[in-house]
């Protein structure tokens, strides 16, 4: 499929792998990451956007399993990965994706913004812009020390003090344990500041991913107990691949804040990590409730710096529905007026 100077091919995970590591590409659209979202009726694939010979872009989501009326969407976590910031090739990148998804049949464009790697926002006739932020420390030496909050060390030392230890697993039990937690930290947040949502936050992921990012080692457990102590008070469950690190779950009980165990748990992980030479530890997003600025002040405090990032949807694209997209794009003006 060929859009002005891109031509998108579609190609097997093996094949689509190779070369992976030339470009800067979000954990999302690793192999490993769509094949464990996959579910029931879900169909993963894998392009190569190339200009001339060269492949200069790489992306791989979901066809999505089909929706009664609606049929399938074509769903990526992040943009497509490119070997320099670019703006004018991501825009012909997405023109030419855009176009690849209307050939296939399938009824909407949806490229979110996970690990994304650059901070453009895409300009693309057909293509709505949305935008979130992301927190995330740098861990390469030349950026110089890691500035962590007084708050954050003085919650590290509580921590300490009563003898926080921090552990990492690949058991398949800490799955329970960990859905346990979010739940918990679910409701405290709930009773706090009075909203929903869902701990399980991106489309497709839940418990059975967790097992299966586990499986595929793109995922590892960390967990914190105290001595004398072996119940998990803190889980973290962090996808981890070519020196990058995303913060994909994490769940604390009252214990857990009581003694300062996510600051510790964290602070822990970012000396291991660097000390390992990672590149990055990127904490997630802001959650947009009533408690969010609290939670950018705890991600600030662990020396994070806040990336603005963007993603892209499209309107229906095949007809009759095409003939709602008015009424969506009224929905996108009030919800950008509120």
């Amino acid at each position: 499929m060929s859009s002005k100077s891109i031509t998108v091919f579609e190609v097997e995970s093996a094949e689509w792998k190779t070369g992976l590591d030339r470009f800067h590409y979000s954990l999302f659209i690793s192999p490993e990451w769509v094949h464990a979202v996959a579910g029931d009726g879900d169909v993963p694939i894998f392009l190569d956007l190339t200009e001339g010979d060269e492949i200069v872009a790489k992306i791989s989501g979901l066809i999505t399993k089909p929706k009664p009326l609606l049929g399938r969407d074509m769903l990526f976590y992040a943009y497509p990965a490119l070997q320099n910031e670019d703006g004018e090739l991501l825009n012909k990148s997405l023109w030419a994706l855009l176009d690849f998804v209307r050939s296939k049949g399938c009824m909407r464009l949806i490229v979110a913004s996970y690990d994304q790697q650059f901070s453009l926002e895409a300009n693309v006739k057909g293509l709505y812009s949305n935008s979130r932020c992301e927190y995330v420390v740098n861990l390469r030496p030349e950026h110089g020390d890691i500035k962590f909050s007084q708050n954050l060390k003085r919650n590290v030392k509580k921590a300490e003090k009563n003898g926080a230890i921090l552990e990492e697993s690949a058991d398949r039990l800490l799955a329970d344990r960990l859905h346990e937690l979010l739940n918990s930290t679910l409701e405290k947040r709930k009773s706090k500041y009075g909203t929903e949502y869902n701990p399980y936050y991106l489309p497709r992921l839940g418990k059975q991913t967790v097992l299966n990012l586990l499986e595929n080692k793109l995922g590892r457990f960390y967990f914190c107990t105290t001595t004398g102590d072996d119940s998990m008070h803190c889980v973290l469950f962090n996808i981890e691949r070519d020196g990058k690190v995303f913060n994909l779950l994490v769940g604390s009980d009252e214990v857990a804040y009581e003694l300062g165990m996510p600051a510790f748990a964290d602070c822990k992980l970012i000396e291991k990590y660097r000390n390992s030479g990672f590149k990055y530890y990127n904490l997630g997003g802001a959650t947009w409730d009533a408690g969010s600025g609290g939670l950018e002040r705890s991600k600030l405090s662990k020396g994070a710096d806040r990336i603005d990032v963007y993603g892209v949807t499209s309107n229906f694209l095949q007809y009759p529905f095409r003939l709602l997209n008015p009424l969506l794009n009224m929905v996108r003006v009030l919800r950008k007026k509120k």
